[in-house]
C-alpha cells in the first residue's frame, strides 16, 4: 500500500489529522504542484528507517527508570536459585 498523498495547502489545513494518520502507521506524501516534496511518518517508523533506536540495554534502563524499579528494593540476590542449573533432559537427534 502506497503513501496517502496531500498537497502542501491541504497539509497546512489539516496537519493535526495527518499526524494522527501517521501515528497509525500511514505514511503521508506531501506534494507541491503534483511533485512529492516531503513525507510525514510516525516517530517509530522514522526511527526504524534511521536506525536511531536505543540499544536493548538502553531501552531496559529506560523502562527500569520509568517504573522506578530501584524503589522496590529488588536486587540480583532475589533471583538467586530461581534458575535450574541442571543439564536438562537428553534428546536424541
Amino acid at each position: 500500500m502506497g503513501a496517502d498523498k496531500v498537497s502542501v495547502a491541504e497539509a497546512r489545513q489539516s496537519f493535526a489529522r495527518l499526524i494522527d494518520r501517521a501515528q497509525q502507521g500511514r505514511a503521508i506524501e506531501i506534494t507541491r504542484r503534483g511533485e512529492p516534496v516531503a513525507v510525514l511518518l510516525s516517530a517509530a517508523e522514522y526511527l526504524k528507517l534511521t536506525g536511531e533506536r536505543p540499544s536493548f540495554i538502553e531501552a531496559v534502563e529506560r523502562v527500569r527508570e520509568q517504573l522506578d524499579v530501584e524503589s522496590l528494593g529488588i536486587g540480583d540476590e532475589d533471583f538467586d536459585g530461581l534458575r535450574d542449573d541442571s543439564q536438562g533432559r537428553e534428546v536424541a537427534f
